[in-house]
């Protein structure tokens, strides 16, 4: 994978795409199901799986190796989901296997949150297309020093539904952030996709702090030359004083992953 770091992507003039990718590694389990690779983002590692879409009979036995556990609502969900899940929960393995969980089952709770084993805080994405699904995890011990975080990933391809229906932009963008955008001259659909994704994980990292969901509507992009993304985050209970989100990123011509840090 590398960085892409031409200017017409960045959100600013002095903006460069955030990745502090030290290493990246494959351990390929099993070449004709999945392949897993560790990257380095931000302050964390986050491990991905790549994953072909296998047969159901093959999907079930991979989970039977692995001792993942498939709740009935996920056994009885489409294809699409079934392999979302699992490359999910491989992810999540991964993640946990430097705390010395080699086996855990990641239950869900009341909003769908992977529920990592305490004393650890994690989070989970996935993206799917006809040809892969794609899903990522990273996990850290909770302490003081360590933010609360989420992350998220995106396939490129998916620019082409803003390009297509640019009306979709109201619904996670503010006006302010479209007019940066557009008085910078910035790929419209590269950079909504981006902050979409960046917007994702701060919602994530919002809740394993607060418990609280939020909407994109509360969340601010501010332009800076930091070399990370900086958001605010307004919400009722925090009257006028905003919350700052740090939000690290890779980009590579098939995906996008942020992470964010709150």
């Amino acid at each position: 994978m590398t960085l892409i770091s031409k200017p017409s992507i960045a959100l600013h003039p002095h903006d460069h795409p955030v990745s502090r990718v030290k290493t990246i590694t494959a351990d390929i389990q099993q070449p004709t199901l999945f392949s897993h690779h560790k990257l380095s983002i931000g302050y964390s590692t986050i491990h991905q799986i790549r994953m072909q879409p296998i047969s159901i009979s093959a999907l079930h036995k991979l989970c039977r190796t692995f001792s993942i556990h498939l709740p009935e609502t996920i056994q009885h969900s489409k294809h699409k989901r079934q392999l979302e899940f699992v490359a999910g929960r491989l992810a999540a393995q991964y993640a946990l296997q430097p705390y010395g969980y080699s086996s855990f089952t990641l239950e869900s709770g009341a909003q769908g949150q992977p529920l990592f084993p305490e004393p650890l805080q994690g989070s989970l994405s996935h993206s799917s297309n006809k040809h892969q699904c794609l899903a990522i995890a990273c996990a850290h011990k909770k302490q003081p020093a360590h933010r609360y975080l989420g992350i998220d990933i995106e396939h490129q391809q998916h620019q082409h539904i803003i390009h297509n229906n640019k009306t979709i932009l109201a619904l996670f963008l503010q006006p302010q952030e479209l007019q940066h955008l557009a008085t910078h001259n910035i790929s419209l659909p590269q950079q909504a996709l981006l902050l979409f994704s960046a917007k994702e994980s701060i919602i994530k990292a919002y809740f394993h702090k607060h418990q609280t969901l939020i909407n994109f509507t509360a969340i601010t992009y501010q332009p800076s030359s930091s070399q990370y993304l900086h958001f605010h985050i307004h919400t009722s209970e925090q009257h006028k004083i905003p919350q700052t989100a740090k939000v690290f990123f890779n980009s590579t011509k098939k995906q996008i992953i942020t992470i964010a840090y709150i």
